[in-house]
């Protein structure tokens, strides 16, 4: 699990109402300049005891309710976030905005592996991520992590939102086809002979506790398996399998 202040730390979602440096004519609609927002941003982590390097604002966010920007924040070499922002209300010039915790797929991607080199689980992954990840409890990515020519499976979950942190915590996986092929294996062993095949209903996420089942085929007849995770340890998962009865 990751707690820190900038990889993983960004705003919490906090209302904040701004008053556009300009009045615009009446027939324009306001806007926050990125310079607003940049010193806005600064102000809140300094005033947390955190001084980023850099905020850049890519663009102005323009007062419409939905409108969203983005600014990228670099505490350090290895350590940079992006919250979003996004405005909730409009009342003439002011605009309300709220920010929300926020990686980008790059900045995901060496959270994940500077994570798991910390754990000193994977050590030099590479680690490709299908996008970011918002900073909402319970919010999830799934990242493929290769190590020497292998890939593995991993769950970038976000476990907490509070205050200035953002925690998440990277989850193994067993795919399917993985599961397949290990619940093969047990069952081999345990009947002498290879059953003709096994199909699981989806991956198994290295959480105690959780589930899949599988349904596994010896001529003439098929049975359902339960796998149940029993225990986690780095990147092994530890489960049982019973037949359904």
């Amino acid at each position: 699990m990751m707690k820190v202040i900038g990889a993983l730390v960004a705003l919490l979602a906090t209302p904040v109402a701004v008053v556009a440096c300009t009045v615009p004519p009446a027939d324009r609609v306001p806007t926050v300049a990125s310079g607003d927002l940049q010193s806005d941003i600064a102000k809140r982590l300094s005033d947390a005891g955190v001084q980023p390097q850099s905020v850049n604002c890519a663009g102005d966010l323009v007062g419409e309710v939905g409108q969203t920007a983005r600014c990228e924040v670099v505490i350090g070499p290895t350590n940079s976030f992006e919250p979003i922002v996004l405005v909730t209300a409009v009342d003439g010039a002011t605009i309300d905005y709220q920010m929300t915790p926020a990686l980008s797929k790059g900045q995901l991607e060496r959270a994940v592996s500077r994570l798991l080199a910390d754990r000193e689980e994977l050590a030099a992954a590479a680690v490709a991520c299908p996008a970011g990840l918002v900073g909402r409890t319970g919010a999830q990515t799934r990242c493929d992590v290769t190590v020497d020519g292998a890939t593995v499976r991993r769950t970038a979950e976000v476990t907490e939102v509070e205050g200035l942190m953002m925690t998440f915590d990277v989850i193994p996986i067993l795919t399917r086809v993985e599961v397949e092929g290990s619940l093969l294996g047990e069952l081999t062993q345990q009947l002498g002979r290879r059953p003709d095949s096994a199909e699981c209903a989806g991956d198994l996420e290295g959480r105690p506790g959780n589930t899949v089942e599988c349904t596994v085929a010896v001529w003439p007849a098929s049975a359902v398996f339960v796998l149940t995770v029993t225990a986690v340890d780095g990147q092994h998962i530890d489960y049982t399998y019973a037949r359904r009865e």
